[in-house]
Formats: structure tokens, C-alpha cells, sequence
């Protein structure tokens, strides 16, 4: 990534350097990986695939800081914060860029079709959010819709690249692309949990940034819905401003309504039916593979969920 990124300027090499010491989960380009390697492919063109993959990724995240105006990226000052909108931006505009020119070099239009369809789904993805802030009439189907555009098509995009790197029968492209939808939209329930039930530590923003920032998600809601305190958690949030202690009770709410429960088991549900499309692959060790990465990924939330305590009011305020 680095050695595709270097542009011999400082202006764009000190954000470069900044952006890429912290790497994360690099769950996408993995995906390309392990989808390519159940058939016989160019390693070169795998790797490209892999690293364009991360960098839309990545583009992403740079100019949904921006839209977002958050201060804060995986525990870190956000670039926006540190060289400002303009240049963050102009960065991500880099990150796209840098991307198709890998894709373009291999000449492999059936990738480029689906990232520029990709791209195209999380643009209007992000507009559909944004249209949706602070509703609180929002649906189950458009939360889905929205985790659509914003997770899960990046997610399946990322197998059926890499499927489509190894030249693989169409059942099976279609069958991968499935298994990483599937993901993405679990992956994305729980990481939507874990901004109201997490340390702020851990998360790198405050508990309950999402809400404020007028996102609402999955156990919202649920618990908007419920007949015990619906009408209790509208009231409140209609107000658009929450203290510490109202987060706090919010977060309660979540939990006793059963909203948490029910996120977790969608999540769970989007899971299975992901490894049933893996099921009808023909045997091979990357599926095994795909298999572990899903359990350990979503494992590792679960043991994150289901630890928890209740965030107090401070805990909630820091």
C-alpha cells in the first residue's frame, strides 16, 4: 500500500504516513486473498486487487470523517482534524484514484465494473444516512438498506473480487459475494452495538457517538417499538441533546427492551446464512478459512456483547 501511495510530495507522503501507521483488521483485502487462492491465479493481480480494495476502503472512512465531522479515527485524531476538510478530501479523491489506476493496470474490467458499482452503492449510501439523520419514524428495512451501502457491499465486493481475480465459475462468485453481503451486514449490526455498549477506550470515541450524531440504529430501533419504552426513549430523543446520565439511561433502555437481544440475534442470522453459501462450495481449505475468520471476527464481538456492564454516567461521558 505504501509503495503504491508514495507520490515524492510531502503534502500528500506526511497525511500518507499518518493514515497508514495504523492499518486495522484488514478484513477486506483478507477476503480478496482467501477467495482468489481456491483456484489456480496471478499473484500479482491478487495483491493489486487486494490493495485497491483497502484503499476505497479507506477512502471511505477519510471522507465520511469529513461528512461526519468527527475528531476521532480507530483511537487517533481523524486526518480532518489534524490537515483539515480540503486536504482530507483531496486525500481520499488520492485513495479512489490510486485504486482504479491498480485495477487498470492488470486491465481487469469485470473488477472494475463491480468496485465502480461498489463505489457507486456507498456514495449513495451515504446520502440515504444523511437523509435519515435523526428520523425516528426510520425502519428495520432502512437501517438494512443503509448497512447495505455503507458495510455490507464493500464486504461482498471483496470476495467477488478476489473470486473473480482466480477466474472462478459464476455459482461460485455469486456464492462468495453472498457469504461477504452476509458479513458485512452482521459485521456491521454488532458494530453498531458496540458504540453504546463498548468503553469509549476501546472504541476510540465516545459511547453513543452514533446517536448523537442523529444514526439511528438497529437497537433503537427495536426499542422505539416497544410498548414499555417507546414512548419514553421518542420523548427523549426528540430533545436531539443527551447528557451523561441520559445516554446512560438510553443504553438501559436498549438493553430491557430487548433491542440489544434482538440486534445480536440478526446478526447471528446473517451469519449462518452466510456459511450456507459457503456450504455449497466444493470442499477446499479456504473455505475453512472464510469459516474461522467469520467466527473469530464475530466471536470476538460476541465476547464483547455479552461481558459487558452497564456504561455509567461517567464512563459514558468520557
Amino acid at each position: 500500500m505504501k509503495e503504491v501511495l508514495i507520490a515524492d510530495n510531502p503534502g500528500i507522503d506526511n497525511i500518507i504516513d499518518y493514515l497508514t501507521e495504523n492499518s486495522g483488521k484488514m478484513i477486506r483485502p483478507r477476503m480478496v486473498f482467501l477467495t482468489a487462492s481456491m483456484t489456480a491465479h496471478d499473484p500479482l493481480v491478487v495483491r493489486d486487487a487486494a490493495v485497491a480494495v483497502e484503499l476505497i476502503h479507506l477512502a471511505s472512512l477519510v471522507h465520511d470523517d469529513v461528512i461526519d465531522h468527527a475528531t476521532m479515527r480507530r483511537g487517533r485524531e481523524s486526518i480532518n482534524s489534524i490537515w483539515g476538510n480540503h486536504a482530507s478530501v483531496l486525500t481520499g479523491d488520492y485513495l479512489f484514484a490510486s485504486a482504479f489506476n491498480l485495477i487498470n493496470m492488470h486491465g481487469m474490467q469485470d473488477i472494475m465494473e463491480n468496485v465502480t458499482t461498489t463505489i457507486r452503492i456507498m456514495c449513495a449510501g451515504e446520502i440515504k444516512q444523511m437523509s435519515l439523520a435523526g428520523d425516528l419514524n426510520v425502519t428495520e428495512d432502512q437501517y438494512l438498506e443503509k448497512t447495505f451501502g455503507k458495510t455490507a457491499c464493500l464486504f461482498a465486493s471483496s470476495c467477488k473480487v478476489g473470486a473473480l481475480a482466480g477466474s472462478m465459475p459464476s455459482e461460485s462468485v455469486y456464492a462468495l459475494e453472498q457469504f461477504g453481503l452476509c458479513l458485512g451486514y452482521a459485521y456491521q449490526i454488532q458494530d453498531d452495538l458496540l458504540d453504546f455498549l463498548s468503553e469509549s477506550s476501546l472504541l476510540g470515541k465516545p459511547v453513543g457517538t452514533d446517536l448523537l450524531e442523529g444514526n439511528i440504529t438497529l437497537p433503537v430501533i427495536y426499542a422505539l417499538k416497544s410498548k414499555d419504552y417507546g414512548a419514553w426513549l421518542r420523548s427523549l430523543l426528540e430533545t436531539r441533546q443527551l447528557n451523561a446520565q441520559q445516554m446512560a439511561e438510553v443504553i438501559e433502555v436498549l438493553i430491557d427492551s430487548k433491542g440489544v437481544e434482538y440486534s445480536l440475534h440478526l446478526s447471528r442470522q446473517f451469519i449462518a446464512r452466510g456459511i450456507s453459501y459457503l456450504d455449497i462450495l466444493p470442499v477446499n481449505p479456504a473455505i475453512k478459512e472464510l469459516k474461522l475468520m467469520a467466527s473469530y471476527l464475530l466471536e470476538t464481538y460476541y465476547q464483547k456483547l455479552s461481558h459487558y456492564e452497564r456504561p455509567s454516567s461517567q464512563e459514558v461521558a468520557r
